[in-house]
């Protein structure tokens, strides 16, 4: 059977090769770190082709006005073009630029970021800004894209998002969050209602994945929390999660 782990990254490989998981299928038997050094490997390939080009055209975001540059980056780079240049932009300037730019553009190139280049970005742009971007996200179920941010981003900033997210929006970027420890550490910052939320949508969905990658990395508390809501809601819980 195919391992939490592998599944992870075979739709994690198919969202950045844009092809359906199926196609994926002779890569079951590979292991879980070879399937990420493949995807590493591909993605580096990716915003590292044409560097100069992409230098250049980031460039141009420093020559004329603020508001200008944000109309051209919105009329004329598609996201996956605005993805790779703001992947080489000066942190600053990306900054003033994302500011600038409408909510919605900003939601289209996140699911195309490489968050391993654009962390110092991401790490400056208002938080309210991060909010109302993950809420986005989540309505369009780009749960990949969050669970790349989950990654780099810091507590305070998750627990800001965590309230605008659904219930499943929830489960389901917890699926493909790459860390189990950041899934545990989601789940001690949720409060308790939202917490009996995530178990009633995990047995409803029959998702639980997510939660038994996470089991090695629980607190007592969150372990108990968990097993005392699933009695409470009469949920099955696989055995093996009990």
């Amino acid at each position: 059977m195919t391992s939490s782990e592998v599944r992870v990254e075979l739709t994690r490989l198919a969202s950045l090769l844009g092809c359906a998981e199926d196609a994926l299928e002779f890569l079951e038997g590979q292991s879980h770190d070879a399937l990420k050094e493949l995807r590493d490997k591909l993605t580096d390939r990716l915003f590292d082709a044409n560097r100069d080009v992409l230098l250049g055209l980031a460039k141009t975001t420093k020559i004329v006005p603020g508001g200008v540059a944000a109309k051209i980056a919105t009329m004329a780079f598609p996201p996956q073009l605005a993805a790779r240049v703001a992947g080489v932009m000066e942190t600053d300037a990306a900054v003033s630029l994302a500011s600038r730019v409408p909510l919605t553009f900003l939601a289209d190139l996140a699911p195309k970021l490489d968050p391993r280049r654009v962390t110092p970005i991401l790490e400056k742009l208002p938080p309210q800004l991060l909010v109302d971007a993950g809420q986005i996200l989540g309505e369009r179920g780009e749960y990949i894209a969050m669970a790349d941010f989950v990654g780099v981003l810091p507590d305070a900033q998750i627990q800001r998002t965590l309230g605008v997210l659904s219930d499943e929006a929830l489960v389901r970027t917890g699926q493909v969050i790459e860390d189990p420890a950041r899934v545990a550490r989601i789940l001690e910052m949720l409060p308790h209602h939202r917490l009996q939320g995530v178990v009633e949508t995990a047995a409803k969905l029959g998702e639980w994945d997510a939660v038994r990658r996470a089991q090695p990395h629980f607190s007592d508390a969150t372990r108990t929390a968990l097993r005392a809501i699933a009695d409470d809601l009469g949920v099955e819980v696989p055995a093996d999660l009990r």
